[in-house]
């Protein structure tokens, strides 16, 4: 599984800078021995730990300084006498719940899974999730994964893996819980919006994400694409050429379907809104750090100008989404068809430690029109509610796009 990147992720690497608090690591150590383990025996976790705290406080968007967070992290430690791993587990979990929910610790497993899932080939079940409330959901299923075959839809609440539940864990723990060998059996016990659990059975397998496919409809050209991965824009940008080399007079109007698509690298998503936008703005991002603010601009020029555009959006179309479909709402380019977006705002780096990385998030970004995303999401334009045997929102966005 494809540990979630339903955020805008830049795809850049930092060394945390090693050891440089002292007072931290002996608050640290003093913890592990509130808890009744050897101090001795914790030395290269508190090492870790150390390493991570610094990561953080370093440029996460609203941390406090080191020493907070050192201290919260102590406190989680220190609550209970327990195991060496459980007492880093529940230090790691207290970090995330302090900060936000896609800030976190991925050991080296986790870490690797990370920086493959953005090349757009990875093993799992194929779904995308998110902590939400403390609570583990869906955020999409992806294309022709076994977890879209298996039924599961955007907004499911993840209960229970293999038959131990979720609960207190963090989204990396869940996720390293789904994870297995391929051709395995994982079982999920799963909460609908209604509040109508199942369990299910499926087989872990290869994911090999086809990003985007497109078709004709007469002359109005379909383009779905499913995720943000390395190189997406490029290929959006060939299939939607190769759609108007085969209509007869060329495309004389074009769906961009982002429905259940969850995000990815933030830099796709410029591009592919650079592809029908030109010199205007497309995103902002703001953070704590002045060095980590952008502007950004498109610069290429349409590759299809002047036709009738409408984006597809829902539930499940979150943040790399957004930026897209935001900025072709504000700039006057296409008209939103579908539901509202997810409202996922927020930017990600990744940074190598000793032992694995740490995912941060160092910024939120707005729409052209200033608004933020975060939290909020996109309204449509013309808002559709799906069906189950057929397609009411493609069917409308097409209807819209013949009439202009």
């Amino acid at each position: 599984m494809r540990l979630s990147l339903a955020f805008a992720l830049i795809l850049a690497l930092w060394s945390a800078p090693a050891h440089a608090d002292r007072a931290d690591r002996e608050t640290l150590r003093q913890a592990f021995h509130k808890a009744g383990i050897s101090v001795k025996l914790a030395e290269r976790q508190v090492d870790l730990l150390d390493e991570i705290i610094e990561a953080i406080a370093d440029r996460h968007v609203d941390a406090p300084d080191s020493h907070v967070l050192a201290d919260k992290v102590a406190v989680a430690i220190a609550a209970k006498n327990q195991p060496l791993d459980e007492a880093v587990k529940a230090g790691l979990a207290e970090l995330t719940h302090v900060l936000d929910p896609h800030t976190a610790y991925l050991p080296p497993n986790e870490w690797n899974d990370m920086q493959v899932s953005v090349s757009g080939k990875f093993s799992g079940v194929g779904m995308e999730l998110a902590m939400k409330d403390k609570a583990v959901m869906v955020v999409s299923p992806i294309d022709g994964s076994p977890a879209a075959q298996a039924g599961i839809r955007t907004d499911d609440r993840v209960l229970a893996v293999d038959g131990e539940s979720v609960d207190g864990l963090t989204l990396g723990q869940v996720v390293a819980r789904i994870r297995g060998p391929v051709g395995k059996e994982v079982r999920l016990r799963l909460r609908n919006p209604a509040g109508a659990e199942r369990d299910l059975a499926i087989i872990r397998d290869v994911i090999r994400l086809q990003p985007v496919k497109g078709r004709l409809d007469g002359d109005i050209g379909y383009v779905r694409v499913s995720q943000f991965s390395g190189g997406v824009a490029a290929l959006l940008r060939s299939q939607v050429m190769e759609l108007d080399r085969q209509s007869a007079f060329g495309l004389k109007g074009l769906v961009l379907d982002l429905r259940r698509n969850p995000g990815g690298v933030l830099d796709e998503a410029v591009k592919m809104a650079d592809l029908f936008l030109g010199d205007v703005a497309i995103v902002s991002t703001k953070a704590r750090n002045p060095a980590d603010n952008d502007n950004r601009y498109g610069r290429q020029g349409e590759i299809v100008a002047g036709i009738p555009m409408v984006v597809l959006i829902d539930g499940g179309s979150a943040s790399a989404s957004e930026i897209v479909a935001g900025a072709l709402k504000d700039q006057g380019r296409a008209t939103l068809v579908g539901q509202k977006s997810y409202g996922k705002g927020s930017v990600q780096v990744l940074e190598e430690v000793s032992e694995g990385g740490v995912r941060v998030t160092i910024a939120r970004y707005f729409r052209p029109n200033k608004q933020p995303v975060d939290g909020v999401g996109i309204s449509p334009d013309i808002e559709i509610t799906p069906a189950e045997n057929s397609d009411p929102q493609l069917e409308r966005a097409l209807e819209v796009v013949r009439k202009r």
